[in-house]
């Protein structure tokens, strides 16, 4: 534990060699170990995005579990789709739904964890994350190959991003392979760790085109529609928003808003629906659950993304597969999302979201914009999971190639790269992680961990069952000569 893992090869012609190593990279199965403390029952793109990678890499055939902290009463071990198993801990949540970290209270429940499952690849994500923190340390600490998908944008000014982005250059100094949902979000990555480009990639994010459907006979064509959907908070620029519905609603009789979501925002839209006497005109549906999502979307004409900052924006994908005009701020990864033909992109402020919605409203009235069903027929191949899956396996192989630090160069890593207050104290930190762990293996070795039976993966009991089912249909195929 702690040091590179031994490679036991066998002296064979390079010929042989590079035909093994190919058929060895298309049929490898991994065990991997997705960590977050974002995924259900809290709802957002980071929680859609670990649920339908890790279907599709159960379709692929590799083993997944899912570790996040407990909601409410939803604590212990569940399982989902396909097989899904999903472990939730139960760790102290401090803020926002991120769990309190000491470092080392997570390592006897990870191990267990990692141990139990054979886990081979531990995969975090987004940096607000916690336990995704941790989960990276131990891991490392393990000797298990690491990889990390940051959903997220930061500045580098306030006091609260320079903290940030000092955990993240710890947490990534010495992790495998990173991957972020935009070229705007890697360069941003980059920065604030100060990472080699060349262990970044840009894998997106995706929607599901099925679940996402036009339907204009739920529009109500005798007015324009404009739907929100999105947390209620600053960064969403609900600001902006409650600048932009009375002065529209001000010009136009038949526009209304249809906003979903909820947060500490919404006492300010539901300030000025009552200032300009909006009842009628402005709809606040609170909280909706995913499988409501497109029964809202399918009512508007337009859908309307007002963030100050957003790394990939899954929302406008979801808008336009149900064949709405997409008007949103220029701001972050949001111009790579969508062709200019499909979104209308403003400037964060008042004044270029309300030109831009004018501008769509006058296309909308003179039939001068694509129809629903031709929108929705681009969207589909634009952005699909299982793509995304397929270029996440090659991550994989490549990380899988990656040497996992032995305990002293993790420590001249982090020396050299983190600098030299910040380097000695994650330095400590890891040698108490280390020490740390050899207790646990004392007092309870890995050989006495209960082994859990897949329930994914090529030895699931799925697997097993499909397998006989298919030799009792072919008995000869169990048949010796």
């Amino acid at each position: 534990m702690g040091h590179k893992r031994r490679s036991h090869t066998l002296k064979t012609s390079p010929s042989l060699d590079t035909h093994r190593q190919t058929d060895d990279e298309g049929s490898l199965k991994h065990r991997i170990c997705m960590v977050s403390d974002f995924f259900y029952p809290n709802m957002g793109g980071v929680e859609s995005h670990i649920y339908q990678l890790s279907q599709c890499l159960i379709e692929k055939g590799h083993k997944v579990v899912i570790v996040t902290h407990a909601y409410g009463d939803r604590r212990g071990i569940r399982y989902l789709t396909n097989g899904l198993k999903v472990y939730y801990l139960p760790l102290q949540v401090m803020y926002n739904q991120s769990t309190a970290t000491t470092c080392f209270h997570s390592l006897p429940l990870l191990r267990c964890v990692f141990v139990r499952e054979g886990i081979t690849i531990v995969h975090a994500h987004s940096s607000f994350s916690a336990m995704a923190h941790d989960a990276l340390f131990h891991a490392k600490t393990m000797g298990l190959n690491t990889v990390f998908t940051d959903h997220s944008l930061f500045g580098f000014a306030d006091l609260s991003s320079v903290l940030t982005n000092k955990l993240l250059t710890v947490s990534l100094c010495d992790t495998n392979h990173i991957v972020c949902v935009s070229y705007t979000s890697k360069e941003n990555t980059v920065l604030r760790a100060t990472l080699d480009p060349e262990i970044v990639s840009v894998i997106p994010n995706a929607v599901d085109p099925t679940d996402f459907t036009p339907d204009p006979c739920c529009r109500d064509n005798s007015k324009i529609t404009i739907v929100v959907i999105s947390r209620l908070v600053y960064r969403k620029g609900i600001d902006l928003l409650s600048g932009i519905i009375p002065e529209l609603c001000g010009k136009y009789p038949d526009l209304c808003f249809l906003i979903g979501g909820e947060g500490p925002k919404r006492i300010v839209l539901e300030e000025v629906r009552e200032k300009y006497q909006l009842h009628d005109r402005v709809r606040l549906l609170g909280a909706l659950d995913h499988k409501d999502v497109r029964d809202v979307l399918v009512q508007g004409h337009i859908f309307l993304n007002t963030s100050l900052t957003e790394a990939f924006c899954m929302a406008i994908v979801e808008g336009a597969s149900c064949g709405l005009q997409v008007v949103s701020t220029r701001v972050g990864g949001i111009p790579e999302v969508l062709p200019n033909e499909l979104m209308t992109l403003c400037e964060p402020t008042v004044r270029s979201i309300c030109d831009g919605l004018e501008t769509v409203i006058a296309g909308i009235r003179t039939g001068n914009v694509a129809s629903p069903a031709a929108i929705h027929r681009k969207v589909r191949t634009l952005y699909t999971w299982r793509n995304v899956a397929e270029r996440t396996e090659k991550v994989y192989i490549r990380a899988c190639k990656e040497p996992v630090l032995s305990l002293s160069d993790r420590l001249n890593r982090l020396q050299n790269h983190c600098g030299a207050v910040a380097g000695s104290i994650f330095s400590f930190t890891a040698v108490l992680d280390f020490l740390f762990l050899l207790f646990l293996q004392w007092l309870r070795p890995d050989h006495l961990i209960d082994v859990a039976v897949d329930a994914s993966g090529p030895h699931s009991l799925g697997q097993s069952f499909s397998k006989k089912k298919s030799k009792m249909a072919n008995p000869t195929l169990s048949s010796v000569p």
